[in-house]
Order: C-alpha cells, then structure tokens, then sequence
C-alpha cells in the first residue's frame, strides 16, 4: 500500500555551509491496515520522512507510492487533492483553528471536498461522538483543555476515513492519562476505518500497542 523507494533527503542550507543528508536510501513496504510506531533519538529523520510520505516537503531522490499512485511526480494542487482524499495528519500542536468550533474545525477536510451541509454534518457529528466530545461540539477550540483538543485533531484527520494517518509525537505534550485514552482512541478509529496508521514517538511505554516498531538511527531505518 506504501512503497517507499531508495529514498533521500538533502538539505542545502547554503553556499557556504556543506549539504546535510538527513534520509539515507530508505527502502520500506507497509501494508493497508498497519498500526506503525517510529522511534529513534531526536534528529534522526523520523518527522523528515512523515513529511516526505504526506508530501509536505519533496524527496531529494528515490519515489513514494501509496496504493499504486506515485506521489513524489505529482505537482502541488495534485498533491493537495491526494492528502485531502487519502492522508489524514495529526500533529503535535493540535494546529486548530482557535475561532472555530469544535464541529467546524472537524468539518474543514469535507468542507474543502464541497460536500453537502447534510453528509458533513452526520459525518462531523458521528465522529465527534467517537472521540467522546460531543457536549464540546459547539466550544470554540481555545476554550478545550490539551487532552480534548488532541481528539478535536485526530476526528478532523479521520473524518475522511483516509488510507494513511501520520501522527508525529501526538502525545508529547500530554500527561500519562491523557496520553493512555488518545493512543486508545487512535489506534481504535484507525482499526475501524481499517487505515494505516504511522506514528512518531519518543514514549517506550507506548510501543506494545503497535504492530510494528521501526527505528531511525542516523536517517537510517530499522
């Protein structure tokens, strides 16, 4: 399902300063359905290589596939259609919209698909339920404590039930019974949807939920 080809990156800082390899021929295979950790020190290429499979940032050289469409040739307005339909992004620093309410900000990924008012809101109050918010549906998201406004991210990332959810370091910012019910929460929707889920973590109490661990050491991958 995710095919990842003799992948690089490059970064070029500057004339003057020598190019930084950050990702080293990375070869990787995932199959639909996956539930992945990332683990590795700090400045190992981990968020480098999520940013590259969702097509923020482009390879150096090699190729990324997911379910036969090879990402890495397809240009930025492709590139946003394809995250839109098929990606799902959770992140670290929630990165919600603080004047709009819970729904709304669930509500944007369909909204920019330009479905109807009817599906985007069964679909925003559905999932809204899942993640257990449903008395926060109408709260504007700076009112939310840090645990709530982490579900609020990962319903706006699942609401298109997307192939692929790459969640860099969600919990990172949580405490221990925070952390607990939003991994729960994720790898339990993930499962239901029957998407990939590839997370980064630091947190080695977190890994026996996950069906495979991979680790990066020196933007290599084991």
């Amino acid at each position: 399902m995710l095919i990842l080809k003799d992948v690089c990156k490059v970064f070029h800082s500057s004339a003057m300063l020598p190019s930084v390899k950050i990702l080293h021929n990375i070869n990787l295979e995932i199959d639909q359905g996956s539930i992945i950790a990332l683990t590795g020190p700090s400045g190992t290429g981990k968020s480098t290589l999520m940013n590259l499979i969702s097509g923020i940032d482009t390879v150096t050289s090699g190729t990324i596939s997911i379910h036969n469409d090879l990402i890495t040739s397809l240009n930025d307005n492709q590139l946003c259609i394809f995250r839109n339909k098929h990606i799902g992004v959770v992140f670290q620093f929630f990165n919600l919209l603080n004047d709009l309410t819970v729904t709304e900000n669930i509500s944007l990924p369909l909204l920019l698909r330009g479905e109807n008012k009817k599906s985007i809101r069964y679909k925003a109050d559905k999932i809204i339920n899942d993640v257990g918010l449903t008395d926060r549906a109408n709260y504007t998201t700076n009112l939310l404590s840090g645990g709530e406004a982490q579900r609020v991210a990962i319903a706006r990332a699942l609401i298109n039930s997307p192939s692929i959810i790459l969640a860099d370091e969600p919990t990172g910012n949580l405490d221990k019974k925070n952390t607990d019910n939003i991994i729960d929460i994720l790898i339990k929707l993930c499962k239901e949807n029957n998407s990939t889920l590839i997370m980064v973590t630091h947190d080695n109490n977190l890994l026996t939920h996950f069906d495979t661990v991979y680790t990066m050491d020196s933007g290599n991958i084991n």
